[in-house]
């Protein structure tokens, strides 16, 4: 599949979306736990769908099998991107979301036949080091450099693999407001029960009321968004350009905001990064 250019818009417009959402959520966990954090920013977005039923609402009897698989997995990937963001820093778990693109075009192959071109392939491996780059600390091993919060995102990659790939599936049989409706209401009222077993707090702080509402304004966008862009290009490429801008967007918003060191082996990777995202669209 060629790039369109529209198709390509639209997927860096979700990234810059997803790029936002990720530095608002990690000001948010500071002062509401993950799971009453991820229950607000499921049930702050179902308005905006909701509403978008009025202009498009289609729905046939196959969307439930991979709708309802899609939202198991969101309800899982959500708590464990809340937890990894609020005990490990920004720019040493985002960067393990690398795994992603990889794992969703693998998934591809064999669920919806899209296989990338070498050039894609290339790129996205790319990504990947750049990614793991940004994690290097001195000279020890990968893996005696993971932190808690990397290894729950790892899990977080490998479960919005397959809701990527699940995604498209969906929307061959409900439009995009309806499948959107049913994954943000679905993993808001899961997890609003479960808080309610628990009788956990589901109190938001004053002072986490604006990152929340930018989280929900940010997480609509986004959502919507990839919705489209994942029915112009394949899921794999949607993911790669949405991983490359979002860790980009980590380093510098975790040195500004957050006060997360940035050195000269960060912006190499950086470069890396954008050279691979780069093969990807030309590819």
């Amino acid at each position: 599949m060629s790039l369109s250019l529209l198709g390509l818009g639209v997927a860096l417009g979700g990234a810059a979306c997803w790029a936002g959402l990720d530095a608002t959520r990690k000001a948010l966990v500071r002062d509401v736990p993950p799971a009453a954090a991820a229950m607000w920013l499921s049930l702050g977005q179902t308005p905006f769908f909701a509403l978008a039923l009025l202009f498009e609402a289609e729905l046939s009897a196959g969307y439930w099998l991979p709708g309802l698989s899609a939202l198991g997995l969101q309800v899982i990937a959500n708590l464990l991107f809340m937890k990894a963001v609020q005990i490990s820093p920004l720019s040493a778990t985002i960067p393990f979301l690398s795994f992603t693109p990889v794992f969703t075009s693998l998934l591809a192959i064999p669920a919806l036949g899209e296989l990338p071109s070498g050039w894609q392939w290339g790129g996205i491996g790319l990504v990947v080091v750049g990614a793991l780059a940004l994690h290097a600390r001195g000279d020890a091993p990968l893996w005696r450099r993971l932190e808690t919060g990397s290894a729950l995102m790892v899990g977080v990659s490998a479960c919005w693999a397959f809701t990527a790939n699940l995604d498209k599936l969906a929307l061959e049989h409900a439009s995009e407001p309806v499948h959107a409706l049913v994954q943000t209401a679905g993993v808001g009222l899961a997890l609003l029960g479960w808080l309610l077993v628990r009788r956990a707090s589901i109190a938001v702080p004053r002072r986490a009321r604006w990152p929340l509402a930018a989280s929900i304004a940010f997480g609509a966008g986004a959502l919507a968004l990839q919705l489209w862009a994942i029915q112009l290009l394949f899921v794999g490429i949607v993911e790669t350009i949405k991983r490359a801008v979002g860790m980009t967007s980590s380093v510098l918003v975790g040195r500004v905001a957050f006060d997360e060191p940035l050195g000269v082996g960060k912006l190499v990777a950086v470069a890396i990064m954008i050279a691979g995202t780069i093969a990807v669209v030309l590819g």
